[in-house]
């Protein structure tokens, strides 16, 4: 009697579990599962003690991400400002990013690197700014130490250059 009694409890304990896995109430807890374990003790009925077991329910300990906020668009003096500091650095991916595919439509990276060669840097003043149009002064260091002074707009979205109209001052 007491063999049938032991199978009776294991074919027991065997069919909570499953039922629990199945209902989401247990599940393993094994390092890199990316769930915690919160295990929650099972009252014993009236009148008897508690039979010691327990329910693990699994929550998920993996970080939510933060919830999407809108980046505000940077200021459009300061594209302009940036793109002619990555210039002047010789950082010309960025300088291509941030709008100097716009500007050279048409025209290959290698051509808008080379477009440099005969500068040494760049010093903008920026006049005014008028909604997304940065109106400039534009002072071009020569490699033979010249100078070339130029004046004009560049118009900024989504934080790109898209348009420049830069002429000789």
């Amino acid at each position: 009697m007491t063999g049938v009694r032991v199978s009776l409890v294991v074919a027991l304990v065997v069919a909570l579990t499953g039922a629990g896995a199945f209902f989401g109430l247990a599940r393993a807890n094994s390092p890199g599962s990316g769930t915690a374990a919160v295990s929650t003790p099972v009252a014993g009925r009236a009148g008897s003690p508690s039979l010691g077991h327990t329910w693990t329910q699994a929550t998920d300990a993996r970080p939510q991400a933060p919830p999407m906020q809108s980046t505000p668009n940077p200021d459009p003096a300061d594209v302009v400002q940036t793109y002619f500091s990555a210039v002047n650095e010789g950082d010309y991916i960025a300088a291509w990013a941030l709008g100097g595919k716009q500007h050279i439509a048409g025209n290959t990276f290698d051509a808008f690197v080379q477009s440099f060669n005969t500068t040494n840097m760049y010093d903008v003043t920026i006049n005014e700014v008028t909604g997304n149009k940065v109106e400039v002064e534009l002072d071009q260091l020569l490699t033979d130490e010249t100078h070339r002074h130029f004046t004009g707009t560049f118009t900024v979205e989504d934080g790109v250059i898209v348009a420049a109209d830069v002429h000789p001052k």
